[in-house]
């Protein structure tokens, strides 16, 4: 086992704040705990719930995720359990019916479909990640997630002025030295050392200067990081305090968290409460918006086309447009949301419900996981050596009538293949195929 870095030792163990046995937990196994999904049914036995998360479950042991297809079905999401008590900031906050949501640094997704869930089509969430790979699998985790009213982006803090003033939550999990991980992450230790920490402090301001004024007045800041360094924590809060541009939102306690310095948040110290190390506190924004322009909208070719239309079955609140070849569907809230920001590089808009093609209509692959919209696909249904087969990428000899068909593990959609001949097609997109099948 590699060793704690000696200067994050000295530090600790010279910092009164810091709970006793802190660097002796860090030497333990982290525990395991998954966040299921509101709408989806997975099962998983001898759990014991997250007392600060409706859908948080702690497992007796790790899993192989990546070889249960429901996992792919997005039926849950594996998830760090200190980050689950964002539910409870949100439950937290006033906010309006429709609130819209930034979450700044998204990817892989594990607080994006929380607050996806926490929504339940409400509002809208912009989910961002600057890292253009990490993006990618934010969208995929996102897509399976199956809601409608939210759209992923690839950026950098500095480009998104287009949000300029109408947020109502903007989520910030910072970049940070990482010390929350050094249970579970060993090379977290090998690349720690205070000055990369204090890189780390500098860029959470610049970041923090740079994205408040996205917020509305009366808007709220949820910031966290997975590290246990004053300066990246309650430290990088402490002038939005003390200029009187923000006030503290009182959060709900658990047993086992602990105050920071200026009660102005919490961390989970692995040592006191069942987390790997986390940290979270909330502002409300108190000075008004600088004056600006009413953004302009962008001119969007709304409505399904009639040929398309008679494939699908959705609620009356969804709406679609059109852009190039590919028809989308979201809220009515979202869509009118959407043109103010459309100049955004988007990686996903809403669900993905078609791509039109010379004769008819493809099936988009996010309807595979949708909530709302859903194509009248006919279904195969498959035990697990063939479901994992498939989300492998595999293809195989199959006698069916030609056409699409939704892939079904314990009723729950998985994938897509089209049917041609005696063979099906594997839909799958190749980036998100299990690499290797198990031996």
């Amino acid at each position: 086992m590699t060793d704690l870095p000696k200067e994050f030792v000295d530090r600790i163990q010279q910092d009164p704040f810091v709970p006793e046995q802190l660097l002796e937990s860090l030497n333990q196994s982290a525990p395991t705990s998954v966040r299921l999904h509101p709408q989806r049914k997975s099962f998983f036995e001898n759990t014991t719930p997250v007392p600060w998360n409706t859908y948080g479950y702690y497992l007796p042991e790790r899993p192989s995720f990546t070889y249960d297809p429901l996992f792919h079905a997005g039926a849950y999401y594996p998830q760090e359990a200190g980050s689950m008590y964002l539910e409870q900031v949100l439950q937290t906050l006033d906010l309006p019916e429709h609130p819209v949501i930034l979450d700044l640094s998204a990817a892989p997704g594990g607080k994006s479909t929380l607050i996806a869930g926490f929504l339940q089509h409400r509002g809208v969430l912009i989910a961002n990640e600057i890292n253009r790979s990490r993006a990618y699998i934010l969208s995929e985790n996102l897509s399976k997630w199956g809601y409608s009213n939210v759209f992923v982006c690839n950026h950098k803090p500095s480009e998104l002025s287009a949000l300029s003033g109408q947020l109502d939550v903007l989520v910030i999990d910072a970049p940070c030295s990482g010390e929350g991980m050094f249970r579970k992450d060993h090379q977290a230790r090998t690349e720690w050392n205070l000055a990369n920490a204090n890189t780390c402090a500098e860029r959470q301001t610049d970041i923090l200067e740079e994205v408040w004024p996205l917020l509305k007045e009366g808007g709220y800041l949820i910031y966290s990081t997975c590290t246990f360094n004053p300066e990246e924590n309650e430290q990088q809060l402490l002038s939005f305090l003390e200029d009187g541009v923000a006030s503290r939102v009182n959060l709900p306690a658990f047993e086992g968290m602990k105050p920071d310095r200026n009660d102005s948040g919490y961390y989970f110290f692995p040592n006191q409460i069942k987390s790997e190390g986390f940290y979270i506190a909330a502002l409300q924004k108190t000075e008004p918006n600088a004056r600006k322009s009413k953004p302009t909208k962008a001119q969007l070719q709304t409505g399904l086309p009639t040929d398309l239309a008679q494939h699908l079955t959705f609620p009356t609140e969804l709406q679609f447009w059109q852009e190039e070849d590919k028809v989308f569907a979201t809220t009515t809230f979202a869509l009118d949301f959407y043109p103010q920001i459309k100049n955004l590089k988007f990686l996903k808009t809403g669900t993905h419900v078609a791509t039109a093609n010379k004769k008819n209509w493809t099936p988009g692959y996010d309807i595979v996981y949708s909530l709302y919209v859903k194509w009248k696909l006919s279904v195969k249904k498959v035990e697990l050596t063939e479901a994992l087969q498939i989300l492998h990428g595999e293809s195989h000899q199959w006698v069916a009538p030609a056409g699409f068909y939704l892939i079904e593990y314990q009723d729950q959609a998985i994938a897509m293949v089209k049917q041609i001949g005696q063979r099906f097609n594997n839909m799958h997109p190749t980036e998100w195929r299990i690499r290797h099948l198990p031996k």
